[in-house]
């Protein structure tokens, strides 16, 4: 079994800065969870409301919960032949390397380079190395605390207990440093200004080619902590998208086909929104996987709103939507050339179907825009191919 320490704020120090919703300590969870952690050790902290929802945080990942008041306490929670990973107070701990290294088999200690690794606020250890704010040490090596005083930090405790036994050691490389990937957030402000750059690297990159796309992760960028923080908001955009569909459904059954066809258009964009939402929820280890399913919703109900809306025999009507669902998935699947990108936008092209059948009929206009997306298929594959 591994375990992992994590330091909360003692009594009169204040609160953790938070990064996206969540405190430095929920993040160094996910971080333990992944380095595959069965079990949160709890330093500090008491009854406070920031040690409450680490141990719901704890118990919702499906891990064991623990406290201890000082470093004595710490041997008799991790057993001899376990191991306890060790995190700095206020580490941010998301690099890919330093979580490969961890994973590895074997205990170690994690440096950096002593001027880059003490200037991002990491303690020196002598004239070449500094402590990268990561171990990992066997569970017999936890009886060397009891010959420091009760009282000590138990992070520090750790790292002079590894120095001593010489743990192996791994290199993090120095550009980790950088990029706020393996840094020390000390205060309000560092997360602050980190929480911007987190927002952008985590919700990827969408071209303004793709404008819903890009307009929904432009907004959750700027107000992703604060929609985050609203356990209902996620919910509450699977809910509307729900009723957007059904309420498209229902008006082309009632014989409305161009506000069914605007409802369509606006249901993708609260799609790609909760998307955005649930790609944060779980990062950046966490990936949302079959979530994305959810964006096939909209073809779906532009499937139906285009049955409905064209008059005739069944067949007849289903041709038309069913052709232009085909081609743009075929479209999704391969190259397209740049000029034909905005095609792919399930809300660009539904709006732009509701316009043209305010102006010349349901019908005409799915026909008009299913020949536009099979040409330019055909174009970008001629381009790519020749």
């Amino acid at each position: 079994m591994r375990a992992a320490l994590i330091n909360l704020p003692q009594p009169g120090e204040g609160t953790q800065p938070a990064i996206a919703g969540k405190s430095i300590a929920q993040r160094q969870l996910l971080f333990a969870r992944e380095c595959g952690c069965t079990m949160i050790i709890a330093h500090g902290g008491g009854a406070s409301p920031e040690a409450l929802a680490l141990r719901h945080a704890t118990e919702k990942a499906e891990m064991r919960f623990a406290v201890i008041s000082h470093s004595h306490a710490l041997p008799g929670a991790v057993g001899a032949d376990d191991s306890l990973l060790v995190l700095q107070p206020g580490l941010l701990p998301e690099a890919q390397q330093a979580l490969d290294l961890l994973r590895a088999e074997g205990d170690r200690l994690l440096v950096a380079s002593a001027g880059p690794g003490t200037a991002a606020g990491f303690e020196r250890i002598d004239l070449d190395r500094a402590w990268a704010g990561a171990l990992t040490i066997p569970g017999r090596l936890l009886s060397g605390l009891y010959s420091l005083p009760e009282d000590a930090a138990p992070h520090a405790a750790l790292l002079r207990v590894a120095l001593q036994k010489r743990l192996p050691e791994a290199r993090l490389a120095d550009s980790l440093l950088d990029d706020g990937g393996w840094m020390v957030v000390g205060d309000s402000e560092t997360a602050s200004l980190r929480e911007k750059s987190w927002l952008h690297a985590n919700l990827g990159r969408y071209s303004p080619m793709a404008p819903t796309r890009w307009l929904a992760r432009e907004g959750v960028a700027r107000a992703g902590a604060w929609l985050l923080d609203k356990s209902w908001m996620q919910p509450a955009l699977l809910v509307l998208a729900a009723l957007l569909a059904g309420g498209s459904i229902t008006l082309a059954w009632y014989g409305y086909p161009v506000p069914a066809f605007a409802l369509v258009a606006i249901c993708a964009p609260v799609i790609e929104t909760f998307l955005a939402l649930s790609r944060l929820a779980v990062a950046p280890f966490g990936k949302i996987g079959r979530l994305t399913m959810l964006r096939h919703a909209v073809d779906i109900a532009l499937l139906v709103v285009g049955t409905l809306s064209i008059d005739g025999l069944w067949y007849r009507s289903v041709f038309p939507p069913f052709v232009l669902i085909v081609a743009l998935i075929i479209l999704d699947r391969g190259k397209v050339a740049g000029i034909f990108e905005p095609l792919r936008d399930r809300a660009l092209v539904v709006g732009v179907i509701a316009v043209l059948a305010f102006l010349a009929g349901p019908e005409i206009a799915i026909m008009l825009l299913a020949a536009v997306v099979i040409t330019a298929r055909l174009a970008s594959t001629a381009k790519h191919s020749g």
